[in-house]
């Protein structure tokens, strides 16, 4: 099911939501990096490097170079046939290097294709449903439903370098398929469908597989159930995790890649609370129930017949930074008892990794195509391991962002924010991430639980919660930024050459004042001590102030937007000038030792007191800092 590369070119030429061009739209730039073959000892014959398409001169010492023209991101392709192709890509901001006005790569290391050795890739939560095609606040839809394949494939096209090169190839379906709404829903508070043409675009994006076993599979009981499977085996797409009876539902998929024999097994933590309950039973489908005697007993039957057995498992608190101590236990009995490696998921943000028994343990990988607006989930990973011979050798996490409700490679800050946060709680289970490239490396056989040092690392004390705040990673391909609003003018991400994105502000020439806020509500966090920072400039004086909103406890998450009190905490003066000028502001939220959901809000007013005219104002570089977790 792997399937040719489209539209690369288009995607990485320059790009810029502003219709005005940049001046250095035609400059070119030597970019440069180093192939690391050192894993497996091997040279660097008949290995090619493009870089947006364009092919690279490789000298005998494995650094390639090329004459490329500016664009807002870099995707270095590192191919061969003795080698898993690699993929890699990062933002010009990132890499530019003013010593030389060149484009710098950090070292991307290869692995060898050789006898035994399988690429296994996972990939989170994933539906395309609800605000896909029902968009809240009067966003636009992104998926038509009267031709609903090409939008689904546009969604997913991102990622399709990253997932077809795979051997095999697995996401979490965390949604029932049926081509309209099903007659009978389970007595939930949150049901949702998805196009049955979404089984089709996942195949074609290069998935092979995928788990049923979560606690949406089962959303419209057995017709639901029923139709997502017909849907899948459609396009033979391979599934488990869920079943007409608890017996099917425990059912292994069993494939094999390149003579490794593998078992895919899939489960969710939890009965539900509701009946029908969507969990599988006797004589009652659902969802496999990923009991210790269920996890226990199915891998072990799948070990027995010397498969290499895979678990994915559907479990722990959302939104939280560690498994709940019922999940982790699970994943390790699954591990106990014969799995090579376990991927979870269900938080909806990213865990830490753990080396456990001589396997490795995704703990949560986070969101992949899903539709939630707060702002944590935005920052994900899909993984990608390899098996040699059944056991795990390496590992690398390819850090994402969730933009605009689908996958995109992470760059910028909002790379940075996923590996550091993936580096910290990987690290206090005793395992090491280090870097390869843009991404995160587990080397099982040289393990060093130190962090290592980023790829553009700056010391932030305290939590960036805005994760994105550069806007380098704002705008890819059709895919917009939804995260931030501007009231009082119109805005664009602009692309400015070698230093990348700007958020640009056109205020409405009858505006008295301009408000920048975060789409939603940032969750409750410890302390009450948040730091706005950020650079801008503008064309007139200005008065920038920050204040608050938070969400009072019982107010509903909508209507504390709308009615919620905004009270300005802080301000500064900010003088006319074509240089940037660095703000920081500092204020304490209200509510003492009671912290509440809040969102810092940005305003802007002239300091004249009169409307805004044919002022222009520019900000990069925001964050909201909030003591460490």
């Amino acid at each position: 099911m792997k399937h040719l590369i489209i539209g690369l070119t288009a995607l990485f030429a320059p790009m810029s939501t502003s219709s005005a061009a940049n001046k250095e739209d035609n400059d070119q730039f030597v970019i440069s990096g180093m192939i690391d073959t050192s894993f497996d000892g091997i040279g660097f014959d008949g290995i090619s490097v493009t870089v947006n398409d364009k092919p690279a001169t490789i000298g005998s010492d494995g650094r390639y170079t090329a004459e490329i023209t500016v664009a807002p991101y870099y995707q270095v392709k590192i191919d061969g046939s003795g080698i898993y192709t690699a993929f890699q890509t990062f933002g010009i901001n990132e890499l530019y290097n003013a010593r030389c006005a060149c484009l710098d790569v950090p070292s991307i290391g290869v692995v060898e294709r050789k006898l035994g050795r399988v690429e296994l890739l996972f990939a989170g939560d994933a539906m395309a449903g609800r605000r896909f095609s029902n968009p809240i606040w009067g966003e636009r839809s992104l998926v038509d439903q009267s031709n609903p394949l090409p939008d689904l494939l546009d969604l997913l096209k991102p990622m399709q370098p990253y997932v077809e090169t795979a051997d095999l190839a697995s996401v979490n379906l965390e949604i029932v398929l049926s081509d309209s709404d099903p007659s009978e829903a389970a007595p939930k508070s949150i049901v949702f469908y998805a196009p049955p043409q979404l089984a089709n675009a996942l195949a074609q994006t290069g998935f092979d597989h995928v788990s049923l076993g979560n606690n949406h599979s089962y959303d419209y009981l057995q017709e639901g159930l029923d139709t997502t499977i017909r849907a899948l085996e459609i396009v033979g797409l391979e599934w488990s995790g869920a079943g007409k009876t608890e017996e099917e539902s425990l059912r292994a998929s069993r494939i094999d890649v390149s003579n490794q024999a593998f078992s895919m097994l899939g489960f969710v933590g939890w009965k539900g609370r509701v009946e029908p309950n969507q969990i599988a039973e006797r004589n009652k489908g659902g969802a496999a129930y990923g009991s210790d005697v269920n996890i226990a007993n199915s891998v072990s039957r799948e070990a027995a017949l010397r498969r290499s057995t895979v678990v994915q498992y559907h479990g722990s608190r959302e939104y939280s930074d560690n498994p709940s101590s019922v999940s982790e236990r699970r994943m390790k009995l699954a591990v106990d008892n014969g799995a090579v490696l376990v991927a979870s998921h269900h938080p909806h943000v990213s865990q830490g990794l753990e080396l456990y028994n001589g396997a490795l343990i995704a703990y949560s990988t986070g969101n992949f195509l899903f539709d939630q607006y707060f702002l944590e989930t935005h920052g994900s990973y899909v993984m990608k391991a390899w098996m040699d011979h059944g056991r795990v050798t390496r590992a690398e996490v390819v850090p994402i962002r969730i933009l605009d409700y689908r996958p995109v490679p992470a760059v910028g800050s909002m790379r940075e924010r996923v590996l550091d946060r993936i580096e910290r709680l990987s690290a206090e289970r005793s395992t090491g991430v280090s870097r390869n490239g843009g991404h995160g490396l587990i080397l099982p056989t040289s393990n060093d639980s130190s962090r290592a040092a980023n790829l553009s690392r700056e010391d932030i004390v305290g939590h960036d919660l805005l994760l994105g705040g550069d806007f380098e990673n704002a705008v890819y391909d059709t895919a917009i930024d939804r995260s931030i609003k501007v009231s009082g003018a119109d805005f664009r991400h602009d692309f400015r050459g070698k230093d990348g994105h700007v958020l640009s502000i056109s205020p409405h020439q009858d505006a008295r004042q301009i408000s920048l806020t975060p789409s939603t509500f940032f969750r409750i966090v410890p302390g009450n001590q948040v730091t706005v920072s950020g650079k801008i400039r503008t064309s007139e004086d200005l008065i920038l102030s920050v204040a608050n909103q938070e969400r009072a406890k019982g107010v509903k998450r909508f209507d504390a937007l709308e009615t919620a009190p905004i009270i300005v905490t802080a301000s500064e003066t900010i003088k006319a000038s074509k240089s940037w000028h660095y703000f920081k502001l500092n204020y304490d939220l209200m509510t003492g030792d009671t912290p509440l959901p809040f969102r810092p809000i940005l305003q802007f007013t002239r300091s004249d007191g009169a409307e805004f005219g044919q002022e222009t104002v520019e900000l990069d570089d925001l964050r909201v800092i909030v003591p460490e977790r």
